[in-house]
């Protein structure tokens, strides 16, 4: 599943084998790709004061996935969560598609704040109708890539097969023959 939050969340993005971290949001033209991506479309790069703001959300929306473990959202979080959904006042509009009609909220302004808000209305979205026990962080350390499970089985322990899994499966089969010899 790919959703603008967890897009956002894993804008910290650790090599998978733990040689380095590197903030996407610091880097030029990684907000402007993301903002395209997600159809969101701002007239002016944002603010040193913004780019913290981003920063501080994206570490809200990790902690309460690590939270998630425990089944516990404090109670500040969830404040504080709400507190950037309150960021975007919305009208509301009657459109008509080809065959029926479909209410659509749209924001009185499109600015950073509405971007906030988005990203945590997105987040807001996969706790509320999504089996947020399905949201997981990758099981290696050195990762820690946050997804959504959408396994049969939920027993999904990695971000991607072809990297975080192969490579600890890789090291386990080398720890097992290496005792083995």
């Amino acid at each position: 599943m790919d959703t603008i939050c967890l897009d956002f969340i894993n804008s910290e993005f650790r090599d998978f084998r733990g040689r380095w971290v590197r903030d996407d949001l610091q880097q030029p033209g990684w907000l402007e790709q993301f903002l395209v991506k997600w159809g969101l479309q701002i007239d002016r790069p944002p603010e040193a004061a913004t780019l913290t703001t981003l920063v501080a959300l994206r570490a809200l929306l990790r902690s309460m996935i690590e939270a998630m473990v425990e089944e516990q959202i404090t109670d500040h979080d969830r404040t504080a969560l709400n507190a950037v959904l309150l960021k975007m006042p919305l009208s509301r509009r009657l459109v008509k598609d080809t065959a029926r009609y479909r209410l659509e909220m749209v924001p009185l302004k499109q600015d950073w704040d509405w971007v906030q808000a988005e990203i945590a209305a997105s987040f807001a979205h996969l706790l509320a109708y999504q089996d947020p026990r399905r949201l997981k962080i990758c099981a290696n350390t050195n990762c820690r890539g946050v997804f959504y499970d959408e396994s049969k089985s939920r027993t999904k322990r990695y971000c991607t097969p072809d990297k975080c899994a192969n490579l600890l499966k890789a090291r386990r089969f080398r720890a097992s023959h290496k005792n083995n010899l």
